[in-house]
């Protein structure tokens, strides 16, 4: 079974509310999807966890933290994204690649939504999201 494989490669905390059961799937769905996504993903990440911070972010330079508010979300698909965007900011601070911050926030939307558009029927919202952040920080610089 993929799952106890993925527990074995990335450390998900089990904090209730079924939180760890949801990452197992976003892996699998990531897994399906974008076998290269998911690679560079077990690559950088080896812990996830959870916070109740208004966003998700890496908490080091191998963990990302989920927020609370996206668990709420309850999309699967939503939580992949986090994983798969969570993991090229990773991917950036192992191999540091000398992004400005900004430009660092374009790729990592850029590379969510690639993978965002390879889902059927992805919730819209999660693509809109997506495009305005892309927006908003190539505005920034």
């Amino acid at each position: 079974m993929f799952g106890v494989n993925a527990f074995s490669q990335i450390k998900i905390e089990d904090v209730g509310d079924n939180w760890r059961f949801k990452v197992t799937e976003a892996l699998v769905l990531i897994k399906n999807i974008d076998p290269h996504k998911y690679s560079l993903l077990v690559d950088v990440c080896k812990h996830v966890s959870f916070w109740n911070g208004g966003f998700s972010t890496t908490e080091d330079s191998k963990t990302i933290m989920i927020s609370q508010k996206d668990m709420k979300f309850n999309s699967i698909n939503n939580i992949a994204a986090i994983l798969v965007h969570e993991s090229k900011h990773l991917f950036f601070l192992k191999y540091d690649c000398g992004l400005s911050p900004n430009n660092e926030e374009v790729v990592c939307y850029r590379y969510e939504l690639s993978f965002l558009n390879q889902i059927p029927n992805v919730e819209p919202w999660l693509i809109g999201n997506a495009k305005s952040k892309i927006k908003y920080y190539e505005n920034l610089d």
